[in-house]
């Protein structure tokens, strides 16, 4: 598979090591496309490819995906669930990138001083940051111009 390598680079990009199950749910996520995928519908098709998991499996890996920009999350239109796309491919580790969780377009922002002051008030909470790539959701401002196609913004 030709996307094996971008999916296996994002696992390890993100700090994590890239599992059957992580790489399977990024397959389907990426199979989907710009649509998105609700996380039961990942757990069904990946029971459809043959890849034994669980569910909870799947919802976790998906939490941990998303809180590391793997991956964005948006609203269907229509029935109101939540649903996955993939997150924009991390340029360098020092770079900070806005997101729109509709569409995915990114834009790159001067991310040396952000990414400091995040890593200086982690640190004053006794914490430390555990991310490649800063990834910051947001929605786009105009939804009719947001090229989300079936996402739309969620209700606030």
């Amino acid at each position: 598979m030709s996307d094996c390598p971008s999916l296996l680079q994002r696992l390890r990009d993100a700090g994590l090591r890239p599992t059957t199950a992580r790489i399977g749910i990024l397959q389907v996520i990426q199979a989907a496309g710009a649509c998105g995928v609700a996380a039961d519908e990942v757990f069904r098709q990946m029971l459809l490819r043959g890849t034994r998991v669980s569910v909870s499996t799947v919802y976790r890996a998906i939490q941990q995906l998303e809180f590391l920009g793997v991956l964005l999350q948006g609203r269907s239109e229509h029935s109101l669930r939540t649903l996955y796309r993939l997150g924009p491919a991390a340029q360098a580790t020092e770079e900070v990138r806005m997101a729109c969780r509709g569409c995915a377009r990114s834009v790159a922002l001067p991310g040396a001083q952000l990414r400091s002051e995040v890593e200086r008030r982690a640190a004053e909470q006794g914490m430390h940051p555990a991310v490649g790539a800063l990834v910051v959701q947001v929605d786009c401002l105009a939804p009719q111009t947001c090229r989300a196609g079936t996402l739309a913004r969620p209700a606030s």
